[in-house]
């Protein structure tokens, strides 16, 4: 009853679809996924049997992504958006209310927005620069020829220089057609030819019908055509349509629109085309330079998310859904960017090396090439939704974790934990391909995917994860994020850096966050506050201006939630407007505090004397808010620390209706148990685990020390409330072990998978079934079962069964009872009461991940890498060639034994 108790407490969010016809009822608190449809080649059957094995694995919705086709299935390729196409949209959205599932859509196809309703006007745009050297006197006759130097580009500007003075604007004449009149006044006269040219980029991984060049996403003008193709569908679908999605921002190139010039004299007070110099230099060489170019960044972000970020997002509201972006890998700011869209969505990609006992990595992966994912890139998205008040953070999960056919459930839930700490409370898994139900195995796969459809190997035991995050969102959906710590996030500094001709800061959260996030002093800054214990939320410039100042002394956000300190890293440059925000709020003896050292440069080059005269009159006020380490000024502020994350626990901390709840992972082996100090604690405690859905009630002794056996791998949900009755006091006990000793052999049985099932085997301890080359290329389960004794006294505290390997996962059935799955580390089970015996019959029936098959398949030359576009590639993105690959371990190895704890 405890337990029924607790999940209703955490009863997950039933959304109401947006769409405009018929809500549905759908879970936003289950895993979503990626739904890649190649080719569109989707048929009613097979929909049905795709979203009947979701449903009933525990999916809460999918997202469909058309993409490229597979090769052989031509002729059950549709075209996007033609009749056909939408026709199975619509059979998608009658089949997905029945089994309850939500239902998300991309705007298009692969990514980024693009595709044939896009023209040469609307399509992606670069700039390119040409100079001639004029001697005095001399005409521009050269100019028709010098025209041809950049095929498929249109002149734009025309000016003239002395050096790299600005002298005249030449357009005028050139649109007069008077052009070839114009003498050169000096002997160094040198004229720029400005042109806008197009990037060429054509729509990536698109689906038949979708293929183009891509969108112009500086340029509203560019989505208002764009959009068009899209009313009929949208205007006849409805719930559980949900959501319209934009892809990670990956326009290449992309560094112009044909309004940059009027957007940046209206941004920044002077004309772009007077220091075309500076664009035109290979590298920027001093301060005048750099501001120039920051003040060029800085306009192009500002188109970014004014002209389609902010129109696409309203315009999908009055479509009656909720728009879902993945800001990153553009040149904004992504703090601004995610707060202007309903769901923020950021992304974990690759393998991250933790230190969890046990825990694998993929030796293949590049980290060097695609970065380590982290926790600070994913604060981004979920900071803005603090501040902002978005109820749902989503996250693509799992992009690239391993090579395909390796990747385990237990390589996956450490991804899902450390997610949930960054705020991320709706995970999309990437992803699940529609693939026929008719097609062998593996069947239709997408490149850059974790496998999550029916033909993974871990297909069965998916629902236990499915089940685990369920709980966990449920609570973290509920409840607002208990951040009272505010750290500004200096995108000026990144934009007055590393300036090169042509160059945009792409913010993306692979390796180049190495330059703009990880290896800076912000980066520096926020990964010391986190593993201090301090919950901070990022801020932009545009969202200090949205905060309210209250008594005493704290800043109200648009949420609702209340912050009681600002702290601004190592920062170099700023803006009038910031600064004087900060002073104002410095004397009026806010908590605003600068770590290091104050800003000492004006953030653009062409503020006035009296405006330069502002900016340093504020710098003054900030002297004596300056820190080299925040400890004290934290504790005097009552900014709350968590003790845990110092001993190596990671948390999220969230207010409930009469206390808080935490959310608690351990990522690391530096804890295993120990008395851990809540900042927010109460006499009454409930703890679960998630995992088990195990509910312990703790009544909290008067050191306020709470009792807390946590392995690496594991997590807690902890509420604290004082309206919590009961429970008792709880302390820590030794732990005992007792090995489980085979009395008889250990028979090894191969029960289902393919291609072959190998003879049976027989062992004197627990081994890896692939020592016995006969299982090298088999893809299955198979049955460990053996006879064990235990005495009178070994009963008594044998709780927990522990196994050592477990490759991959194993189902565990003990003196004839089902006890479960074990499939996450660590690999352990709880033993109900009165199962074991003095005698007893242990049978262990483990299923291997599926690289040995597709090992063999690929040794005997199998014909299944048959897609179109990219085909098929690795994680390091060579062609997929698994023949030469070493043997996958499989089956159980080590030590097995129970525990009274």
């Amino acid at each position: 009853m405890k337990k029924i108790l607790f999940l209703l407490l955490l009863t997950y969010s039933n959304v109401k679809a947006a769409g405009p016809k018929d809500p549905a009822i759908f879970s936003s608190a289950k895993p979503w996924a990626y739904w890649w449809w190649p080719g569109n080649a989707v048929s009613e059957k097979g929909i049905t049997h795709n979203l009947e094995a979701f449903a009933k694995a525990g999916f809460g919705g999918l997202h469909i992504i058309p993409i490229y086709g597979a090769k052989g299935y031509e002729n059950q390729f549709l075209n996007y958006l033609s009749p056909a196409w939408n026709s199975k949209l619509a059979y998608v959205l009658k089949e997905s209310k029945r089994l309850h599932l939500g239902i998300d859509l991309t705007l298009g196809t692969g990514w980024p927005y693009g595709g044939p309703q896009i023209g040469i006007t609307e399509a992606a745009k670069a700039y390119k620069i040409q100079t001639l050297n004029l001697s005095e006197g001399e005409t521009i006759a050269t100019i028709s020829s010098s025209l041809d130097k950049f095929p498929n580009s249109q002149l734009v500007s025309i000016t003239s220089y002395q050096g790299n003075n600005f002298q005249e604007d030449l357009w005028p004449l050139y649109q007069q057609g008077k052009i070839s009149n114009w003498k050169a006044k000096t002997a160094n006269t040198v004229i720029y030819l400005f042109y806008q040219t197009l990037t060429q980029q054509k729509v990536k991984r698109a689906a038949p019908g979708g293929e183009g060049l891509v969108m112009d996403h500086f340029s509203q003008e560019a989505w208002d055509v764009y959009k068009q193709a899209f009313v009929t569908v949208l205007k006849k679908s409805h719930a559980p349509l949900r959501a319209i999605y934009t892809d990670s921002y990956e326009v290449y190139g992309a560094n112009f629109s044909p309004r940059v010039f009027d957007e940046f004299k209206r941004l920044n007070g002077y004309d772009l085309r007077h220091y075309l110099p500076v664009l035109a230099k290979s590298k920027a060489e001093d301060e005048f330079q750099n501001q120039v170019w920051a003040d060029y960044h800085r306009t192009l972000a500002d188109m970014l998310l004014n002209q389609f970020t902010k129109p696409w997002s309203k315009w999908i509201k009055n479509q009656g859904f909720l728009s879902r972006d993945q800001a990153h890998g553009s040149p904004g700011n992504l703090i601004d960017l995610y707060a202007s869209v309903d769901i923020p969505e950021t992304e974990f990609f690759g393998s991250k090396p933790y230190t969890i006992p046990g825990y694998r990595i993929d030796p293949d992966y590049d980290s060097v090439r695609f970065g380590i994912p982290d926790l600070r890139n994913i604060k981004l998205a979920s900071s803005a939704a603090d501040i902002m008040g978005k109820k749902l953070v989503s996250c693509e999960t799992a992009t690239w974790l391993g090579n395909h056919f390796k990747v385990s459930l237990a390589q996956v839930k450490p991804i899902i934990d450390e997610v949930f700490v960054g705020g991320v409370n709706h995970v999309f898994y990437h992803g699940a391909t529609y693939s026929p139900p008719e097609v062998a195995w593996p069947g239709w796969l997408f490149y850059a995917s974790t496998n999550f459809n029916p033909q993974s190997h871990f297909w069965g035991a998916l629902p236990e994860l499915n089940k685990y995050i369920e709980t966990c969102q449920s609570m973290l959906q509920k409840y607002p994020t208990d951040s009272d710590l505010l750290l500004y996030f200096p995108m000026e500094d990144i934009w007055h850096q590393r300036n090169a001709s042509g160059k945009t800061h792409a913010l993306d959260l692979h390796a180049n966050s190495r330059d703009w996030m990880i290896q800076t002093p912000f980066g520096k800054w926020s990964n010391a506050l986190q593993n201090r214990g301090f919950q901070v939320d990022y801020v932009s410039d545009y969202l200090l201006s949205t905060l309210q100042v209250i008594a005493p002394k704290k800043w109200k956000a648009p949420s609702g939630n209340i912050y009681k300190m600002l702290l601004i890293p190592p920062s170099t440059h700023l803006s009038l407007e910031t600064m004087e925000l900060l002073a104002k709020w410095v004397k009026q003896g806010m908590p605003v505090y600068f770590l290091e050292h104050i800003p000492s440069v004006t953030s653009t080059w062409n503020y006035s004397d009296e405006q330069k005269e502002r900016w340093y009159k504020a710098r003054e006020s900030f002297l004596l808010r300056v820190l080299s380490d925040p400890a004290d000024v934290l504790t005097r502020h009552a900014v709350s620390k968590e003790t845990m994350a110092e001993q190596g626990l990671s948390f999220i901390r969230k207010r409930t209706e009469n206390g808080f709840a935490y959310f608690v992972t351990n990522l690391s082996h530096q804890f295993r148990e120990g008395n851990v100090t809540l900042a927010k604690s109460s006499a009454g405690i409930e703890i679960l685990n998630p995992l088990t859905q195990e509910l312990k009630k703790v009544k909290l002794p008067k050191s306020k020390l709470l009792p807390l056996v946590l392995a690496p791998g594991e997590s807690r949900i902890i509420r604290v409330s004082s309206t919590f009755k009961g429970g008792v006091v709880s302390e820590l006990t030794e732990k005992s072990e007792v090995q489980i000793k085979p009395t008889s052999k250990i028979q090894v049985d191969f029960v289902q998978g393919a291609p072959n099932l190998p003879h049976s085997q027989q062992m004197d301890e627990l081994n890896y079934w692939t020592k016995e080359s006969s299982t090298h290329q088999f893809s299955g389960s198979a049955k460990y079962s053996f006879d064990f004794s235990l005495t009178a006294e070994e009963l008594k505290s044998d709780r927990v069964l522990h196994f050592d390997q477990v490759r991959d996962w194993v189902k565990v059935k003990l003196n004839g009872k089902d006890l479960g799955i074990v499939w996450s580390i660590p690999f352990q089970l709880n033993i109900p009461t009165g199962i074991l015996k003095e005698e007893n019959h242990i049978e262990l029936e483990v299923t291997n991940v599926s690289a040995n098959r597709i090992r063999q398949l690929d040794k005997e030359g199998g014909k299944w890498k048959n897609f179109y576009e990219i085909n098929f590639v690795d994680i390091r993105y060579n062609p997929f060639d698994a023949s030469n690959w070493s043997i996958t371990d499989s089956g159980l190895q080590g030590k097995l034994y129970f525990s009274n704890r």
